[in-house]
């Protein structure tokens, strides 16, 4: 599982709008929570 750390998090609507980016990516997180977000697998480029 990979971890990323996001600042300025504040809010429920924050959240909402990281899982709907990572979503529109094709990025399924595990758990996105104020201030970071939890993936499966690694990011790659």
């Amino acid at each position: 599982m990979t971890t990323l750390f996001i600042k300025n998090m504040v809010c429920n609507r924050c959240i909402m709008a990281v899982r709907n980016e990572l979503d529109n990516s094709g990025i399924e997180p595990v758990d996105v929570q104020l201030g970071e977000v939890i993936l499966e697998k690694e990011l790659t480029t």
